[in-house]
Protein backbone atom coordinates (compact mmCIF):
# COMPACT_ATOMS: atom_id res chain seq x y z
CA UNK A 1 0.00 0.00 0.00
CA UNK A 2 1.60 3.33 0.53
CA UNK A 3 3.76 2.99 4.05
CA UNK A 4 6.56 5.03 3.39
CA UNK A 5 9.92 6.23 5.13
CA UNK A 6 10.14 9.92 6.75
CA UNK A 7 13.04 10.50 4.30
CA UNK A 8 10.44 9.23 1.10
CA UNK A 9 8.03 11.04 2.60
CA UNK A 10 9.74 14.93 2.95
CA UNK A 11 11.90 14.63 -0.32
CA UNK A 12 9.30 16.01 -2.15
CA UNK A 13 8.16 18.61 0.45
CA UNK A 14 11.72 20.02 0.98
CA UNK A 15 11.99 20.16 -2.70
CA UNK A 16 8.81 21.94 -3.17
CA UNK A 17 8.65 24.39 0.03
CA UNK A 18 5.64 23.04 1.34
CA UNK A 19 5.11 21.53 5.14
CA UNK A 20 3.42 18.19 6.22
CA UNK A 21 1.99 17.72 9.58
CA UNK A 22 2.82 15.06 11.81
CA UNK A 23 -0.21 13.82 13.89
CA UNK A 24 -0.47 12.19 16.98
CA UNK A 25 -2.33 8.39 16.16
CA UNK A 26 -3.23 7.65 19.48
CA UNK A 27 -6.50 6.69 19.12
CA UNK A 28 -9.29 4.76 16.66
CA UNK A 29 -10.59 8.18 15.58
CA UNK A 30 -7.71 10.43 15.41
CA UNK A 31 -5.80 7.60 13.05
CA UNK A 32 -9.37 7.26 10.76
CA UNK A 33 -9.49 10.71 10.56
CA UNK A 34 -6.79 12.22 9.67
CA UNK A 35 -6.25 9.27 6.94
CA UNK A 36 -9.67 9.93 5.43
CA UNK A 37 -8.58 13.86 5.45
CA UNK A 38 -5.23 12.97 3.52
CA UNK A 39 -7.25 10.69 1.28
CA UNK A 40 -9.81 13.25 0.20
CA UNK A 41 -6.78 16.18 0.13
CA UNK A 42 -4.66 13.73 -1.93
CA UNK A 43 -2.16 14.68 0.52
CA UNK A 44 0.63 12.80 2.33
CA UNK A 45 1.19 12.44 5.90
CA UNK A 46 2.57 11.71 8.56
CA UNK A 47 1.33 10.02 11.79
CA UNK A 48 3.32 9.44 14.89
CA UNK A 49 3.23 7.12 18.23
CA UNK A 50 4.10 9.18 21.52
CA UNK A 51 4.72 7.17 24.41
CA UNK A 52 4.66 9.97 26.82
CA UNK A 53 1.21 12.05 25.96
CA UNK A 54 -0.72 8.40 26.84
CA UNK A 55 1.41 5.96 28.95
CA UNK A 56 -1.59 3.72 29.09
CA UNK A 57 -1.55 3.06 25.30
CA UNK A 58 1.37 0.41 24.87
CA UNK A 59 3.63 0.45 21.59
CA UNK A 60 2.36 -3.28 21.11
CA UNK A 61 -0.77 -1.18 20.25
CA UNK A 62 -0.05 2.32 19.21
CA UNK A 63 2.42 1.21 16.73
CA UNK A 64 0.32 -1.45 15.30
CA UNK A 65 -2.64 1.04 14.72
CA UNK A 66 -0.96 3.38 12.83
CA UNK A 67 1.50 1.18 10.80
CA UNK A 68 -1.54 -0.72 9.88
CA UNK A 69 -3.37 2.64 8.91
CA UNK A 70 -0.78 3.57 6.79
CA UNK A 71 -0.39 -0.06 4.94
CA UNK A 72 -3.81 0.45 4.02
CA UNK A 73 -4.12 4.33 3.19
CA UNK A 74 -4.13 5.22 -0.57
CA UNK A 75 -1.75 7.96 -0.18
CA UNK A 76 1.73 8.31 0.95
CA UNK A 77 1.66 8.07 4.88
CA UNK A 78 4.87 7.70 7.22
CA UNK A 79 4.77 6.59 10.38
CA UNK A 80 7.35 7.88 13.36
CA UNK A 81 8.18 7.40 16.81
CA UNK A 82 7.98 10.93 18.37
CA UNK A 83 10.37 12.00 21.25
CA UNK A 84 12.06 8.32 21.78
CA UNK A 85 14.89 8.88 24.25
CA UNK A 86 14.84 5.58 25.48
CA UNK A 87 16.79 2.74 22.65
CA UNK A 88 14.62 -0.33 23.97
CA UNK A 89 11.51 1.97 23.33
CA UNK A 90 12.96 2.71 20.21
CA UNK A 91 14.05 -1.34 19.37
CA UNK A 92 10.24 -2.12 20.43
CA UNK A 93 8.77 0.53 17.75
CA UNK A 94 11.27 -0.88 14.72
CA UNK A 95 10.11 -4.46 15.92
CA UNK A 96 6.58 -3.54 15.14
CA UNK A 97 6.70 -1.94 11.73
CA UNK A 98 7.99 1.68 12.45
CA UNK A 99 9.33 3.59 9.53
CA UNK A 100 10.79 5.92 11.34
CA UNK A 101 12.31 6.78 14.86
CA UNK A 102 12.94 10.46 16.43
CA UNK A 103 15.92 10.17 19.10
CA UNK A 104 15.23 13.09 20.71
CA UNK A 105 19.10 13.57 22.72
CA UNK A 106 18.00 16.86 23.30
CA UNK A 107 18.44 16.96 27.18
CA UNK A 108 22.24 15.73 26.50
CA UNK A 109 25.46 17.51 26.15
CA UNK A 110 26.13 17.94 22.06
CA UNK A 111 28.85 14.98 22.09
CA UNK A 112 26.86 12.92 23.35
CA UNK A 113 23.88 13.60 21.74
CA UNK A 114 26.39 13.10 18.34
CA UNK A 115 27.59 9.87 19.80
CA UNK A 116 23.63 7.95 20.60
CA UNK A 117 21.83 9.85 17.78
CA UNK A 118 24.89 8.09 15.47
CA UNK A 119 24.22 4.52 17.20
CA UNK A 120 20.17 4.96 16.49
CA UNK A 121 21.03 6.04 12.78
CA UNK A 122 23.40 2.91 12.47
CA UNK A 123 20.83 0.36 13.72
CA UNK A 124 18.10 2.08 11.86
CA UNK A 125 19.36 2.41 8.66
CA UNK A 126 20.10 -1.21 7.38
CA UNK A 127 16.32 -1.95 8.53
CA UNK A 128 15.12 0.83 6.09
CA UNK A 129 14.00 3.10 9.22
CA UNK A 130 14.38 6.85 8.72
CA UNK A 131 15.88 8.75 11.50
CA UNK A 132 14.98 12.29 13.13
CA UNK A 133 17.44 13.68 15.70
CA UNK A 134 17.32 17.28 17.31
CA UNK A 135 19.72 19.57 17.70
CA UNK A 136 18.92 22.65 20.52
CA UNK A 137 16.26 21.94 22.18
CA UNK A 138 12.59 22.99 22.24
CA UNK A 139 10.99 24.04 25.64
CA UNK A 140 7.69 24.22 27.28
CA UNK A 141 6.08 21.15 28.01
CA UNK A 142 7.53 18.05 27.16
CA UNK A 143 4.27 16.07 26.58
CA UNK A 144 2.51 18.67 24.70
CA UNK A 145 -0.28 18.61 26.98
CA UNK A 146 -1.07 22.54 27.63
CA UNK A 147 1.03 24.27 30.90
CA UNK A 148 4.84 24.02 30.73
CA UNK A 149 7.77 22.08 32.51
CA UNK A 150 10.90 23.45 33.63
CA UNK A 151 12.36 22.18 30.16
CA UNK A 152 14.02 25.59 28.50
CA UNK A 153 14.43 26.46 25.19
CA UNK A 154 17.61 26.93 23.57
CA UNK A 155 18.21 27.74 19.82
CA UNK A 156 19.98 25.50 17.60
CA UNK A 157 23.51 26.58 16.69
CA UNK A 158 23.76 26.92 12.82
CA UNK A 159 27.54 26.54 13.30
CA UNK A 160 26.74 22.95 14.30
CA UNK A 161 24.25 22.01 12.29
CA UNK A 162 26.30 20.60 9.42
CA UNK A 163 28.86 18.76 11.82
CA UNK A 164 25.95 17.28 13.77
CA UNK A 165 23.92 16.29 10.06
CA UNK A 166 27.28 14.80 9.17
CA UNK A 167 28.60 12.88 11.79
CA UNK A 168 25.14 11.29 12.86
CA UNK A 169 23.37 10.61 9.42
CA UNK A 170 19.85 11.66 10.57
CA UNK A 171 17.61 12.02 7.80
CA UNK A 172 15.74 14.81 9.37
CA UNK A 173 16.59 17.31 12.00
CA UNK A 174 14.29 19.14 14.69
CA UNK A 175 15.35 22.58 14.92
CA UNK A 176 14.96 25.42 17.95
CA UNK A 177 14.42 28.67 16.58
CA UNK A 178 11.47 30.07 19.77
CA UNK A 179 8.97 27.34 18.76
CA UNK A 180 7.82 25.77 22.48
CA UNK A 181 5.66 22.59 23.09
CA UNK A 182 2.04 23.37 24.52
CA UNK A 183 0.55 26.17 24.58
CA UNK A 184 2.59 29.89 23.32
CA UNK A 185 2.43 32.27 25.73
CA UNK A 186 1.79 35.61 24.47
CA UNK A 187 3.33 36.10 20.93
CA UNK A 188 5.40 33.87 19.46
CA UNK A 189 9.17 34.86 18.61
CA UNK A 190 9.99 32.55 16.04
CA UNK A 191 13.46 33.61 14.09
CA UNK A 192 12.87 32.33 10.81
CA UNK A 193 16.68 33.81 9.59
CA UNK A 194 18.48 31.07 11.73
CA UNK A 195 16.02 28.38 10.33
CA UNK A 196 17.47 29.80 6.85
CA UNK A 197 21.19 29.82 7.76
CA UNK A 198 20.20 26.00 8.89
CA UNK A 199 18.53 25.20 5.88
CA UNK A 200 21.46 26.65 3.79
CA UNK A 201 23.85 24.70 5.76
CA UNK A 202 22.39 20.99 6.09
CA UNK A 203 20.93 18.43 2.84
CA UNK A 204 18.26 17.05 5.16
CA UNK A 205 14.72 18.10 6.02
CA UNK A 206 14.04 20.45 8.47
CA UNK A 207 11.59 19.91 11.50
CA UNK A 208 9.25 22.15 13.76
CA UNK A 209 8.55 20.68 17.19
CA UNK A 210 5.48 22.80 18.49
CA UNK A 211 3.94 23.70 15.63
CA UNK A 212 0.16 24.67 16.79
CA UNK A 213 -1.65 27.49 17.96
CA UNK A 214 0.11 29.85 15.87
CA UNK A 215 -2.08 32.64 13.08
CA UNK A 216 -2.69 31.00 10.45
CA UNK A 217 -0.79 33.72 8.62
CA UNK A 218 2.75 32.28 9.94
CA UNK A 219 3.17 29.05 8.19
CA UNK A 220 3.73 29.61 4.93
CA UNK A 221 6.64 31.94 6.16
CA UNK A 222 7.62 28.98 8.75
CA UNK A 223 7.75 26.65 4.88
CA UNK A 224 9.36 29.27 2.88
CA UNK A 225 12.11 29.43 5.54
CA UNK A 226 13.12 25.61 4.99
CA UNK A 227 10.68 23.67 7.75
CA UNK A 228 9.37 20.63 6.04
CA UNK A 229 8.02 18.35 8.63
CA UNK A 230 5.34 20.29 11.31
CA UNK A 231 4.18 19.11 14.41
CA UNK A 232 0.81 19.92 15.25
CA UNK A 233 -0.95 18.64 18.25
CA UNK A 234 -1.95 20.93 21.32
CA UNK A 235 -4.47 23.35 19.59
CA UNK A 236 -6.28 20.27 17.83
CA UNK A 237 -6.19 18.61 20.71
CA UNK A 238 -7.71 21.64 22.93
CA UNK A 239 -10.50 22.15 20.07
CA UNK A 240 -11.20 18.36 20.03
CA UNK A 241 -11.95 18.56 23.64
CA UNK A 242 -14.21 21.68 23.37
CA UNK A 243 -16.03 19.90 20.24
CA UNK A 244 -16.62 16.74 22.45
CA UNK A 245 -18.42 18.92 25.73
CA UNK A 246 -20.55 21.08 23.53
CA UNK A 247 -22.11 17.91 21.62
CA UNK A 248 -22.22 15.67 24.56
CA UNK A 249 -24.11 19.27 26.47
CA UNK A 250 -26.69 19.04 23.39
CA UNK A 251 -27.30 15.22 23.32
CA UNK A 252 -30.21 13.29 24.25
CA UNK A 253 -30.22 11.50 27.28
CA UNK A 254 -29.44 8.28 25.36
CA UNK A 255 -26.07 9.13 24.66
CA UNK A 256 -23.73 6.19 24.21
CA UNK A 257 -19.60 5.68 23.32
CA UNK A 258 -19.94 4.92 19.62
CA UNK A 259 -21.66 8.51 19.40
CA UNK A 260 -18.56 10.17 20.47
CA UNK A 261 -16.37 8.48 18.36
CA UNK A 262 -18.43 9.18 15.35
CA UNK A 263 -18.30 12.96 16.22
CA UNK A 264 -14.37 12.61 16.92
CA UNK A 265 -14.17 10.85 13.38
CA UNK A 266 -15.80 13.69 11.89
CA UNK A 267 -13.87 16.83 14.11
CA UNK A 268 -10.73 15.31 12.54
CA UNK A 269 -11.90 15.08 9.21
CA UNK A 270 -12.46 18.21 9.05
CA UNK A 271 -9.60 19.66 11.40
CA UNK A 272 -7.17 17.60 9.17
CA UNK A 273 -8.50 18.90 5.90
CA UNK A 274 -7.97 22.85 6.68
CA UNK A 275 -4.34 21.66 8.37
CA UNK A 276 -3.81 20.27 5.01
CA UNK A 277 -4.79 23.24 3.01
CA UNK A 278 -3.48 25.57 5.48
CA UNK A 279 0.35 23.73 5.03
CA UNK A 280 -0.42 23.60 1.66
CA UNK A 281 0.35 19.63 1.01
CA UNK A 282 -3.23 19.21 -0.27
CA UNK A 283 -3.05 17.74 -3.68
CA UNK A 284 0.90 16.94 -3.58
CA UNK A 285 0.39 13.05 -2.64
CA UNK A 286 0.96 11.85 -6.42
CA UNK A 287 4.26 13.47 -6.89
CA UNK A 288 4.97 12.69 -3.13
CA UNK A 289 4.40 8.88 -4.29
CA UNK A 290 5.84 9.28 -7.61
CA UNK A 291 9.38 7.33 -6.61
CA UNK A 292 8.27 4.65 -3.94
CA UNK A 293 7.61 2.17 -6.61
CA UNK A 294 10.87 0.70 -5.74
CA UNK A 295 11.06 1.11 -1.93
CA UNK A 296 12.00 -1.70 -0.42
CA UNK A 297 10.96 -1.18 3.08
CA UNK A 298 7.82 -2.83 2.93
CA UNK A 299 9.99 -5.77 1.02
CA UNK A 300 11.65 -7.04 4.58
CA UNK A 301 9.89 -9.62 6.22
CA UNK A 302 8.82 -8.88 9.94
CA UNK A 303 10.84 -11.90 10.60
CA UNK A 304 14.20 -9.86 9.29
CA UNK A 305 13.42 -7.02 11.24
CA UNK A 306 12.70 -9.12 14.28
CA UNK A 307 16.02 -11.03 13.64
CA UNK A 308 18.23 -7.86 13.47
CA UNK A 309 16.63 -6.04 16.41
CA UNK A 310 17.22 -9.05 18.42
CA UNK A 311 20.46 -8.94 17.72
CA UNK A 312 20.89 -5.24 18.55
CA UNK A 313 19.15 -6.07 21.77
CA UNK A 314 21.96 -8.63 22.63
CA UNK A 315 24.86 -6.76 22.07
CA UNK A 316 26.50 -5.25 25.12
CA UNK A 317 27.79 -1.94 24.08
CA UNK A 318 23.74 -0.87 23.63
CA UNK A 319 22.92 -0.97 27.33
CA UNK A 320 22.51 2.41 28.75
CA UNK A 321 22.63 4.66 25.48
Amino acid sequence: MAHVTLTEVLRDAQQRKYGIPNLWGGSVEKVIGHVRAAEAKRSPLIMCYNHALCPLLPVEIGVPLIVNAARHAEVPVATILDHGSDFQMILKCIHHGISSVMFDGSALDYEENVRQTAEVARIAHPLRVSVEGELGAVGGSAIETGGYSEAKSVMTDPGQASDFVRRTGVDALAISFGNVHGRYEGTPSLDLDRVRRIAASVDVPLVMHGASGLADRDYAGIIESGISKINYYTAMAVKAAENTRQKTAQACKDLVCHNLMAWNIEFYIEETNKLLDLLGCSGKAPAAASDLNNREFDKILVEEVSKAVREAMSKDRFEGI
